[in-house]
């Protein structure tokens, strides 16, 4: 019977695909792509970034050296545990794959994979779902080498990060920032060369001297995020880290081939145009019109319109090919724009949207054209904007500072990078929901710097007509250090963000001794109150996963899931090939009950109050007596009847009879104050009432609830309903011992009878025991005595067969006597094997009988007890 391991997300670190690969293949010659024995100068500079594990779907993808491993979490399926192993997997094969594995990315869609080495890109077809269920062993998958001519083992420029933009057609769209500064876009159905480059970083200069006052992390690019918004130029701007910490920012910015959100085009051009006419009413001369920014705002109107121009030309390609299906959808169809699109006189509708899919439309870059060629007319290129000024600057603050500051390698870095666009706290209505985006940097010594953009950037292009640039503030709201422990190793890996998969105010930070998780939802609702006053309270840090506190096993892969089949939780991998799962709680939202007025309780009180109500009313209706208290502290307006009379008659303390109108008109107004204080006290004061009233009418209920418990009480305590009990616990007690007497008596008579089968089976045994050990007349004709004969003769017969074999090997000069010997050795031999065949056949079918013989006579045995 084959032994299986229910699935289970707790029991995943026993599975086989987490096992390394053997160490034996360390010792085969590597191969030409394999020989880089000097590391570069820049790879000194900050650690490789690594996720060697992935989730796609129902789907567990990791990579071990140079193997990419998938296995099925499906949770109807058992682990099959063969050869000390639980589980199988399948190893993805491709040729392609002869680099150390550092990360992978799955696209959107969960069919292309991005393998990431430290200088190579590779992406993989992957298979379907199904694949992943079948038994273990090698799937080949189709794979895509990423631009071999810059990618290759000889590459000056380390990979940095790599991305999918989410509006990439298809999820077709690969980001790829190497350590130069350059950002490329590539597409997968044409991955030989970058469809588009974008540099972050200038070139650096040609200078023969070995001395120069540039820092060198100002000349590494080590990550970049997509930014966020919904209708402003968010989603299109694109942060890229250096590794001293300086944020650039560029844009706009779109893949080749785009499907863009028809409402985000469409908030996107009112947005525009709306701004664009507001500058325009502010711009009153030529140099109102620079300062107000109106050149930048017309880029910005224009590349929109071009956009829009390229929808309209769509709409209407569509329109003439789907003239000769008119009659047949008559329904009517709108464009983007909100404009009906007229057809023919004969048919005043339209069928079809112009969308690639539901509510998407395809664009490209204006300055492209739709093959990837430079589009006709005068295209200005984008700016580079930055570095942004934190406010307070950073500090150089770390876990190893003071051990290493000798050490001018062992600067602080920054690492990664992490946007987030965090909804605030819920206000009074659905309109009141404000959205924040935080920005936060990992850097080398364990600090997270967590900011908040007040300003979003803007795209700008290399223009006189927008000769201004300002530089981007990001106020620093918090910096995080996270604990590590004591270590002496130098080469610790990178630290790496991972967002939550539920909740934007949480995100996740791995590196090499663990995992921590950080809420800045603390700070934010805090932020966010009118009334704040004070410091801001800290972000929430939590160590989720402890790495034994040794960089020698750091965390390498990091996946978080919420769904319905794996749940809410996050699964670690260390390199040593161990796992941890952590389960998370979800929030529950707290729905408060909204107080009524103190009228409407006035009114429905007195209605209710011969009904039961099995709830509180001191809970149903909350009492807020410190709002209750501010009300009166602060009215609205303040009340300050000295501070008015010292103000508007600065001549309090002239006689009666020189009283003039405006003082009688200020004493009005003082009074007009004193009466609405007055009115407010008599509000809270008639509110404190209708409390009390409240509380006495639930004391009454709570009174009531009582007495009716104690009458419960008082009539279970009857003596009917007292021996009544007893009586059945009596019962209860002599059907027990009764049925124990009847077990027992049952148990004492029961004597099994044999039937005529098993006296027939068992007479068979014993013949066959007697014949094959002998009794009675038959001794010497038993099985056993025939067998041990044929033995004996065996050896007799056996030293006469080997001394005439060697009598015949040893003189081999006579022909005759060789002839002879070889002639009477074959009858000879041919007579032995058959013999010797029947006696093993003989042997073994006593065996076999004892085995029974013994068997039956140990039931005998039972039988007779």
């Amino acid at each position: 019977m084959v032994q299986t391991i229910p699935f289970s997300l707790s029991t995943l670190r026993s599975h086989s695909i987490f096992i390394p690969p053997s160490s034996s293949s360390s010792s085969i010659a590597p191969t030409d792509e394999e020989w880089e024995l000097v590391n570069k100068p820049s790879d000194s500079a900050i650690g490789q970034k690594t996720s060697q594990m992935v989730i796609r779907d129902k789907d567990l993808l990791v990579a071990m050296d140079k193997e990419v491993r998938m296995m099925s979490l499906s949770s109807g399926e058992g682990w099959e545990v063969k050869d000390g192993k639980v589980g199988s997997y399948k190893t993805l094969k491709s040729p392609s794959l002869t680099f150390t594995i550092h990360q992978l990315i799955p696209n959107s869609t969960g069919r292309l994979l991005a393998v990431v080495g430290h200088h190579q890109i590779v992406v993989l077809v992957l298979p379907k779902t199904s694949y992943s269920g079948s038994t273990a062993g090698d799937l080949e998958c189709r794979s895509i080498p990423i631009d071999e001519f810059q990618f290759s083992p000889s590459s000056n420029d380390a990979i940095t990060k790599v991305a999918w933009h989410p509006w990439g057609e298809g999820g077709n769209s690969l980001w790829v920032l190497t350590s130069n500064g350059k950002l490329r876009e590539y597409d997968i159905l044409q991955p030989h060369d970058a469809v588009q480059t974008f540099h972050f970083l200038p070139e650096k200069p040609a200078s023969s001297s070995k001395f120069t006052a540039v820092d060198p992390l100002s000349r590494f690019a080590t990550s970049f995020a997509f930014s966020t918004g919904t209708v402003d130029f968010g989603p299109l701007m694109v942060y890229v880290l250096i590794a001293n910490g300086d944020i650039y920012t560029m844009g706009p910015i779109l893949p080749l081939h785009t499907e863009l959100p028809v409402r985000y085009l469409q908030g996107l051009k009112a947005y525009t145009d709306a701004r664009l006419a507001q500058i325009q009413r502010e711009a009153v001369d030529v140099f109102g019109a620079e300062e107000a920014g109106l050149g930048k705002a017309t880029f910005q109107s224009q590349w929109v319109e071009s956009l829009v121009k390229q929808v309209k030309l769509a709409e209407e390609a569509r329109s003439r090919r789907d003239e000769v299906d008119v009659m047949e959808t008559p329904s009517r169809r709108t464009s983007i724009l909100g404009r009906s699109v007229r057809g023919s006189e004969s048919s005043p509708s339209r069928s079809k949207p112009i969308a690639a899919r539901d509510g998407m439309v395809k664009v490209h870059p204006p300055h492209l054209t739709e093959a990837g060629g430079p589009a006709p007319g005068a295209h200005r290129a984008l700016l580079r904007q930055g570095p942004a000024v934190f406010n307070p600057g950073p500090q150089e603050v770390g876990n190893f500072d003071d051990e290493n500051d000798e050490d001018e390698e062992l600067d602080q870095v920054a690492s990664d990078l992490f946007v987030s666009e965090v909804v605030a706290a819920d206000g009074e209505g659905e309109g009141s929901k404000e959205k924040e985006t935080i920005i936060a940097i990992a850097w080398s010594g364990g600090r997270i710097d967590i900011g908040l953009e007040v300003e979003k950037p803007e795209p700008r292009w290399n223009s006189s007509r927008d000769p201004t640039s300002s530089v981007p503030v990001i106020p620093i709201i918090e910096s995080v250090l996270l604990p590590f422990p004591h270590t002496d190793s130098l080469d610790v890996p990178s630290l790496s963000f991972l967002p939550d998969p539920l909740y934007s105010d949480v995100f996740y930070v791995q590196h090499a001794f663990g995992v921590d998780a950080i809420n800045v939802r603390p700070w934010l609702d805090e932020l966010q109150k009118e009334t704040g006053e004070g410091d801001l309270p800290s972000s929430d840090v939590v160590r989720l996963v402890e790495s034994a506190s040794s960089p020698t096993k750091p965390i390498v892969g990091l996946v978080n899931f919420c769904n319905i089949t794996l749940g809410y939780g996050l699964v670690a991998l260390a390199s040593s090939g161990q796992v941890a799962f952590v389960e998370m709680d979800l929030r529950i939202a707290d729905s408060g009950v909204v107080p009524p007025s103190a009228t409407s309780s006035a009114q429905s009180a007195p209605t209710h109050s011969d009904q039961s109500d099995p709830q509180s009313l001191l809970l149903a209706k909350p009492f807020d007596a410190d709002r209750l208290i501010a009300s009166i502290r602060q009215p609205n307006p303040p009340y300050n009847p000295s501070s008015i009379l010292k103000q508007r008659l600065p001549d309090y303390n002239k006689p009666t009879s020189s009283i003039t109108p405006e003082h009688l008109r200020v004493l009005g107004e003082i009074s007009s104050q004193v009466q609405n204080r007055s009115e407010a006290i008599r509000n809270a004061s008639q509110t404190i009432e209708n409390r009390l009233d409240m509380q006495v009418k639930e004391l009454q209920r709570q009174i009531k609830l009582l007495r009716e418990c104690q009458a419960s009480i008082e009539q279970l305590k009857e003596t009917k309903t007292l021996s009544r009990a007893e009586d059945l616990t009596s019962k209860q007690e002599n059907i027990a011992e009764r049925l124990d007497g009847v077990l027992g008596s049952m148990a004492a008579e029961y004597k099994p009878q044999v039937g005529e089968v098993e006296r027939k089976w068992f007479e068979e045994l014993e013949r066959l025991k007697m014949r094959v050990r002998g009794g009675g007349v038959v001794r010497g004709k038993a099985l056993a005595s025939r067998a041990q004969v044929l033995k004996e003769q065996l050896a007799a017969i056996k030293p006469i067969l080997l001394e005439s074999q060697k009598a015949t090997r040893d003189t081999p000069s006579s022909p005759a006597q060789t002839t002879y010997g070889s002639k009477q050795l074959k009858p000879l031999e041919a007579a032995l094997g058959v013999r010797s065949e029947e006696l093993r056949r003989l042997i073994r079918r006593m065996e076999m009988l004892d085995v029974k013989v013994e068997v039956a006579g140990e039931s005998l045995q039972e039988q007779d007890e």
